[in-house]
Order: structure tokens, then C-alpha cells, then sequence
């Protein structure tokens, strides 16, 4: 794998390579209204393109970037974009990236790096070789990346987008140019920034300065987020209230966007006064800042807890949906449900669901086995103006600690270590979670570190962003008995785990991944508290008597094993388990039979094992097939070339409860099995890239199609005529 170390989103995103049209996330929550959620996530993200009215500033753009090549002119040609936060500065340049007219200039490269608050040398090359070529380059020192970058770019005519940057120093720019100098003629940069000072010191052109929406343009951008199709005739009284609002929003389309989703669907008449009549309009700041506080005093209290708490993650973080609800259940943020039969994790989901359908999460994502999204950076900038007392950003611009910060999100760990963290009081029993977002590298890194852990006594969860240097996890951590939330999992190096990590026995959440650990040992079954875990390990085979005594355990994910041949045999133990991800692992050849044996288990996929034949789970011809669970409710097999059959008796015992199967890429499958009949609940049936499967379920014609006709939405992808069959 050599540097090529990835965070559990991109693993996830690249080992499945899948995006549903079923929404996966929600059906094992409540089924009954998966629809119509998430018909509201994704209105609000189409909404929030940002485009309406933008057409001749993409066109102004284009031309731009199109104009030919002269004698004389700078290399790389850089074209700023300038104008305030929250007017579609990223979505337009995106855009403009991907449309069509850009694309017939033929980019060897096309690249984009977030730069926000932090513009070093080595993060900035870091970010873009990232995007290039998907290495993070952890461990590699200034030189080395540098190097590494003129490599990619020699010779190569590239479109790189630079989003977001903020840096006003002249010098640290005049440090990457050359480096970006290396591309061949035609190269071009797209610069997003909030700052005319930045457009001068970085562009070779004028810079293009975006301008207000239009106030028409503000009204119809509203009125499609506030109003469901066709509904806006009916409500005129609606509509005099909403023009007052517009106006209020002072043509910032983010402000538009996020009160229009915060209205959308609400009739009551009271409740657009009380947006438009707020206190919080005449509350001095920033000018589209009046506008974000109506929208979040709007929340309820406890979205208002979880979305304050993300601060804490650095801007342009991808959040991965499951990880974030582990973190904000570490804080006690998650109310538990009058529900019997609904999870933390569950209304831990639910939570995001209704931060992205009011605008507070953009860039949704559904993977199937993940869910990603980012916040704007207006967002973060919200969330960390109203959180700043109790949280603290370290970073080379900013080092202040105070006596009542609970939150930590170390940007620069170097100056943390070595100039803030001695200067501090020797009070740091208030501090409950540290986010480390750069790399623990250096000769001190690991003392430096474990320093660290005996200082903060009273971490509810620690979190590891990038690489570290040491192999081992420091002994120390054992000693944090109030650890609920402790997530590495990008780090290449850590092969062990001490002993003393199975003393923390509230622990809630583990991720370790990166390229494995050498084993997990039999004691993670003193971790009782344990409810999700996702791991890397270099064994053969998982021992008995280890994951298989978790019986809290809600989550397992067994990802990228590229060792791992046979999972634990006594996984009948996991009395709690709802989701089981298997990806990533080549040698697997078999899966324990008493995987029949999770009568909890509501989510199963099993995704990117060359070499594993599902029908090993089927060895012996069983007289009587039983029903095993009434609670399986999606099962996705996908890119599985050594699978020839569908487990029958495996799908059959699930006839009561299967309401989503996808097979996908799965290329030496041969037939539905006939038990597909018999699965009463089954509501939806995917099959692509599998040529032989997808032929025998044609509509109509396949020799398997009246096994399926029966299901109300069916959709196959059929490889040889490139037609998709729909029901």
C-alpha cells in the first residue's frame, strides 16, 4: 500500500464504489418515512447549488479560462474569485470545473484542495498530491513532498481549484508557485477567496468579483426551498412574509437557502413572523452571520448541542454519519428515544438526517455503507463564534488556551506540544475531548504525546485525524477510565495495541485501521461498554472468545484485512449486533455459519472479497429451513468474482424481514434463486455489473424476471444492451 493510507470514508466510498437511489441509512429506523426524508436532504442540496442566477458569471468564467494562451503570459495562469462568504464562490467554480465547454481543453490533472485558515508549504502540497493521486504522504518531511509534487505536475496540463484561502502573506504563496510551475503550458488555477488582498498576491488576471444575487433571483431561490411543488399559489399570505424575509437576507444566497429550508413545508403563518420579526436580525456581525444565528436559534435544543459540538473538527472535515453520532453519543448529546425499539445510534442518525435537511450539513453523500457530508465554512465559523468559550482551535495563527476550554482541536501539533501545552495552567480536568488534525511525527512525538494523556485525565474522546510515527499506542491511554470515543483510524503505523487500552471499560467507540494491526488480541472482551467498532488487522484468522464476547457490541466493520482468511467462529455471541460490514478483505474464503445466528442483525454487506464464496455459509444441506431473524432488512453482496450462487437458504430464512437486497458486480452469478419468491417484505432488488444475473431478470423476457416481478421496485442494469430495467 506503501503511503497510500486512507480515512474510513474514502475506504469505504472506494472498496464498495456504490451509490444507491435507495436510501439505506434510514430503513432500518423507520421505514415509514424514509421517502419523504429523503426526498427533503435531497431537495435542500440541489437547492443549495447555489447557481440560480448564476449563469453569466459561469459563462463570464469560462471565458475567462478558455481565452488562448499569449507570448509573455504568467505561468500557472491563476484567476481569483473574489466576493463575501456564503455567496457561491465553491459551487460556481466547481461548476465550472466539470462543464463541458472546460473539459474540451483536456486536463491531464484535475485537482482541488481546500486551503481555509492553514496555507504551509507542506499542508498546501500535501492537499493537492491528496487529490491528485489519493496519497496522504504522512510520513513524508517538506522535501520529499515537494519533490514528489513536481513529479505529478511535470510535463501535465492541469485545472487545480484552490477553495477557500485566506492566506495574505505574499511569501508563503511565492513558496508553492514554482512548485505549481511545473505543470505544462495551458495550466490553470482557480483561486475562491473572501479577500482582495489574496486575488492580488495570487492572480495573473484580474480578479472576477462575484456580486450579490440578484434580488428576483433570491426570491425564486427561496420560494423553491420554502415551498413544496406547486403549494406557493396557495399560500399568498406566505409569500408577502417571505419577500420581507429575502430582504433581510441582503442578496447572500446562503442566508436565503438556509431560512427557505428552515420554512420548508411550514404552513403556520406565526411561524414565518417569527423568522421574519427575530431579535437576532438586529445583532451586529458579519453580514449574512444575523441571518445563520435566526436559523440556528430555530433549532431545537439538542440539535443545537450537536451541531456546536463539530466545531471541534477542522473546516472542509468530511464527517462520516455513523462516526459522528458514536462521537456526539460520547458526550452524552443523544436523548434517548421513547421508542423501545430505537437506538441511540438510531436517533443519533436521525439527528444528522435533520441537521442536512435544514442546511446546517452540505455535500451529502449516500454510499450505502456511508454516509459523508462537510459544513460550510460559515457554518464552522458560526458554530465556533457561539462555542468559543468552551473550545479552542491550536493552529500557528492561534494558540489560546483558557481555564473553561472543554474542547481542543489541535491543528499544529508541533506548537502545541512544545510552546502552547507548556505555558498552560496546570488545570486540565475540564477538558473532554482533543482533536489532533495534523500529524504526530518527530523524535518526541510519542513522549510528547503520552505527556499529553496524563495532563487531560478526563477525555470522553480522543481522536486521531492523520499519521503518527509511533508503531505502538502509548500505555498511558489506559489511565483515561472516562474514555468513551477513541478514533484512529488513519494511522499507518500502529501495529499494537497495550494491554492497559482493555482496561477502559466505558469505552463506547474504537476505530483502528490504517494498513493493520499485527492482532487484536483476545482481551478487547473486557471492553463491555463497546458498541461500534471498525478495524485493520494483519491475522489469518479472529480468534474465539475475543470480538465474539461483545455482547453490547451495535457495529462492526472488518475493513481492508488483507490477511484474513476466516472470521471468529462464535460470533453467535454478539446478542446486540445490527450492522456487520466484511470489506476489503481478498482472502477471505469463508464466513462462519453462526452468522445465522445474529438474531439482531438488521444490516449485512459484504463487499470486495475476491476470493469468498458465499455458499460456504450453506456447507451442509440443512431438512428444514427456518425463518433466523425477523430483523435483517438490507443485504448487499457486492464485487464477490468467486461467488457463483446466491445462498438460498441463507435469503430464506430472512423471509419475513428482507426489505433491500443489492448485488452488484458480481460477474460469475448465475441465476435469482427461486427462494426470492418467497420474501414477502422485499421492497426493493438492485443488480448492475453483474452480465449473466442481470440477462436472466430482463423485464419481461428473463428467465428469471416472474421470480421477481412481485417486488415494487426493482432496478437492473443490463451490461450487454446498456438498457436499465425499472419497476
Amino acid at each position: 500500500m506503501g503511503h497510500k493510507i486512507k480515512s474510513i470514508i474514502e475506504r469505504l466510498a472506494e472498496i464498495s464504489s456504490l451509490k444507491s437511489d435507495f436510501n439505506l441509512s434510514e430503513q432500518t429506523i423507520d421505514c415509514s418515512h424514509v421517502l419523504q426524508e429523503e426526498t427533503e436532504m435531497n431537495r435542500s442540496f440541489e437547492s443549495f447549488s447555489g447557481l440560480i442566477g448564476r449563469d453569466e458569471d459561469k459563462e463570464r468564467i469560462i471565458n475567462l479560462l478558455a481565452a488562448p494562451s499569449k507570448v509573455g503570459d504568467a505561468h500557472p495562469f491563476v484567476l481569483p474569485i473574489v466576493g463575501m462568504g456564503g455567496l457561491g464562490k465553491t459551487s460556481l467554480a466547481k461548476s465550472v470545473c466539470v462543464a463541458e465547454i472546460v473539459n474540451t481543453h483536456h486536463f491531464d490533472l484535475k485537482m482541488e484542495a481546500c486551503v481555509s485558515d492553514d496555507f504551509s508549504l507542506k499542508q498546501m502540497v500535501q492537499k493537492i498530491i491528496k487529490s491528485a493521486t489519493g496519497e496522504r504522504c504522512a510520513d513524508l518531511n517538506e522535501g520529499e513532498l515537494k519533490k514528489k509534487l513536481e513529479e505529478i505536475l511535470k510535463g501535465k496540463k492541469y485545472l487545480l481549484l484552490m477553495d477557500d484561502v485566506w492566506n495574505e502573506d505574499a511569501q508563503k504563496w511565492l513558496l508553492l508557485k514554482p512548485l505549481l510551475s511545473k505543470g505544462a503550458g495551458g495550466s490553470k488555477i482557480i483561486v475562491t477567496t473572501r479577500s482582495q488582498r489574496v486575488a492580488e498576491i495570487m492572480g495573473t488576471v484580474p480578479a472576477y468579483n462575484l456580486s450579490l444575487l440578484g434580488q428576483e433571483d433570491c426570491l425564486s431561490l427561496f420560494y423553491k426551498c420554502a415551498f413544496k411543488e406547486g403549494q406557493i399559489e396557495l399560500y399568498p399570505n406566505l409569500v408577502g412574509i417571505g419577500k420581507e424575509i429575502v430582504e433581510k437576507c441582503k442578496q447572500v444566497p446562503l442566508a436565503v437557502i438556509n431560512l427557505g429550508t428552515q420554512l420548508y413545508g411550514k404552513t403556520d403563518e406565526k411561524e414565518w413572523e417569527s423568522v421574519r420579526d427575530s431579535e437576532k436580525w438586529e445583532e451586529e456581525g458579519d453580514g449574512i452571520l444575523p441571518a445563520l444565528k435566526v436559523s440556528y436559534q430555530r433549532l431545537p435544543t439538542h440539535l443545537k448541542r450537536c451541531f456546536l459540538y463539530c466545531s471541534v473538527f477542522p473546516k472542509d472535515y468530511e464527517f462520516a454519519d455513523f462516526i459522528l453520532v458514536q462521537f456526539w453519543m460520547a458526550h452524552g448529546l443523544i436523548l434517548q428515544s421513547s421508542s423501545p425499539n430505537e437506538k441511540l445510534e438510531d436517533v443519533g442518525l436521525r439527528y444528522v438526517r435533520e441537521l442536512i435537511s435544514r442546511c446546517f450539513f452540505q455535500d451529502y453523500e449516500d454510499l450505502m455503507v456511508v454516509a459523508e457530508f462537510k459544513m460550510h465554512d460559515l457554518m464552522h465559523d458560526l458554530a465556533s463564534s457561539l462555542a468559543q468559550n468552551e473550545f479552542s482551535i491550536i493552529s500557528s495563527q492561534n494558540h489560546q488556551f483558557s481555564k473553561t476550554t472543554r474542547h481542543l482541536s489541535v491543528l499544529d501539533s508541533d506548537l502545541f506540544f512544545h510552546e502552547a501545552l507548556p505555558k498552560l495552567p496546570n488545570n486540565f480536568h475540564q477538558v473532554r475531548s482533543v482533536v489532533f488534525a495534523d500529524s504526530l511525527v518527530g523524535p518526541t512525538c510519542k513522549t510528547d504525546f503520552e505527556k499529553c494523556l496524563i495532563e487531560f485525565k478526563h477525555l470522553r474522546s480522543l481522536e486521531l485525524l492523520d499519521d503518527s510515527e509511533f508503531e505502538a499506542f502509548p500505555e498511558r491511554i489506559g489511565a483515561l477510565k472516562h474514555l468513551r470515543y477513541l478514533n484512529f483510524f488513519n494511522n499507518a503505523k500502529i501495529k499494537r495495541l497495550p494491554k492497559s487500552i482493555f482496561k477502559l471499560q466505558n469505552l463506547q467507540a474504537l476505530a483502528v485501521t490504517g494498513e493493520g494491526l499485527e492482532e487484536l488480541p483476545k482481551d478487547v472482551r473486557y471492553m463491555i461498554s463497546l458498541r461500534f467498532l471498525c478495524l485493520s488487522t494483519q491475522q489469518k484468522r479472529l480468534p474465539e472468545g475475543g470480538i465474539g464476547c461483545l455482547e453490547c457490541l451495535q457495529t462492526l466493520l472488518i475493513v481492508q484485512c488483507e490477511n484474513l482468511e476466516n472470521l471468529c467462529e462464535d460470533m453467535q455471541g454478539l446478542n446486540s449486533l445490527r450492522r456487520l460490514v466484511i470489506a476489503g478483505c481478498d482472502s477471505l474464503i469463508s464466513l462462519p455459519r453462526s452468522i445465522k445466528c445474529l438474531t439482531t442483525l438488521e444490516e449485512l454487506s459484504i463487499i470486495s472479497c475476491e476470493n469468498l464464496d458465499l455458499m460456504t455459509i450453506e456447507k451442509e444441506k440443512e431438512k428444514k429451513i427456518q425463518s433466523l431473524s425477523s430483523s435483517l432488512r438490507i443485504v448487499i453482496f457486492a464485487t464477490l468474482p468467486t461467488t457463483l450462487a446466491l445462498p438460498e437458504q441463507f435469503l430464506q430464512g430472512y423471509a419475513e424481514s428482507l426489505q433491500t437486497f443489492m448485488i452488484r458486480d458480481c460477474t460469475n452469478i448465475e441465476e435469482m434463486p427461486e427462494c426470492i419468491r418467497n420474501l414477502k417484505k422485499l421492497q426493493n432488488l438492485e443488480i448492475s455489473n453483474c452480465p449473466r444475473l442481470s440477462k436472466r431478470c430482463r423485464k419481461g423476457t428473463g428467465e428469471d424476471w416472474p421470480k421477481i416481478k412481485h417486488i415494487p421496485k426493482i432496478k437492473v442494469v443490463d451490461d450487454d444492451s446498456g438498457e436499465e430495467t425499472s419497476n
